[in-house]
């Protein structure tokens, strides 16, 4: 059997969506009533408010419902063998007709891909319900948000450009792949924790995240203020590429020992972690 056969992972992604259909379905609703909440609080708080006080409100909105978007993205990843709670469920995945890279990648894909649908469907739908509630309280509807959510999300201007230069700042564009990178590691870090551990994954990668940071934050305070302010700003732009280059690296690892523990896992067992 060849390590990867595309027509074996097209019958697994089928399989897989017809799996999870049910999963998809309560995520989505999950991420739609958290998204509701910030428009929701929105338009009440400005009702008989200039049509501007509305969208200033709404604009306030969207940053929060992309913050939860981007935290929905990041902490999918734990979800990646969500399939395999149980023993039963364990002897169908792992027993399937298709190598394990095959059956890997198919659940990387619902954990990125599909997840990351999933919150901009919702949000879409979120504003929809936005625009419902509005009409029925009387607030200006103003525009839809969908197009000022993409531009958030993507670093965008009104023309659909890339913002690289910023008035106060200057050069933000390796600022922005910073925090990105930033994200994909987070996001492979709860891949890795939804592989390594068998239970309440989220709970203890989550911990095992704060604990990094516990750790790592003062040691780089301190080299931070090894330095006067001059030479920091002077070498700003060049280390921000560096530490954008580690932590893609590092979500690199994050998913190859994803996959190697994956490989190791055994349909019957019932370890604290899957070694």
């Amino acid at each position: 059997m060849t390590n990867f056969n595309i027509q074996r992972f097209g019958s697994v992604l089928r399989w897989s969506a017809q799996m999870t259909k049910k999963e998809i379905l309560t995520n989505a609703a999950a991420m739609f009533f958290a998204m509701c909440i910030p428009f929701v609080v929105a338009v009440l708080g400005c009702r008989g408010e200039a049509w501007h006080v509305v969208a200033e409100n709404l604009n306030s909105a969207v940053a929060t419902d992309l913050g939860i978007y981007i935290i929905v993205s990041m902490i999918g990843g734990c979800w990646i063998f969500n399939n395999m709670k149980t023993k039963e469920q364990r002897i169908t995945f792992k027993m399937l007709p298709a190598t394990d890279a095959e059956k890997f990648a198919v659940r990387v894909l619902y954990v990125t891909l599909v997840w990351w649908l999933m919150g901009i469907v919702a949000f879409c739908a979120a504003d929809v319900f936005r625009m419902l509630v509005s009409l029925i309280v009387g607030t200006d509807v103003v525009r839809s948000t969908i197009p000022d959510f993409l531009s958030m999300l993507f670093g965008t201007d009104g023309d659909n450009r890339v913002v690289i230069n910023d008035g106060r700042f200057g050069n933000v564009l390796p600022f922005i792949v910073t925090l990105y990178a930033w994200v994909f590691w987070v996001h492979s870090l709860y891949i890795l924790g939804g592989a390594f551990f068998r239970r309440r994954q989220f709970v203890l990668t989550t911990v095992a995240h704060f604990v990094l940071m516990l750790v790592f934050t003062p040691l780089i305070i301190d080299i931070v203020d090894g330095f006067d302010r001059d030479t920091v700003e002077f070498w700003a732009t060049t280390w921000a590429w560096t530490v954008a280059a580690v932590l893609f690296a590092l979500g690199v690892l994050d998913w190859w020992l994803s996959y190697k523990i994956f490989r190791r896992m055994q349909v019957v067992n019932n370890k604290w972690v899957n070694l």
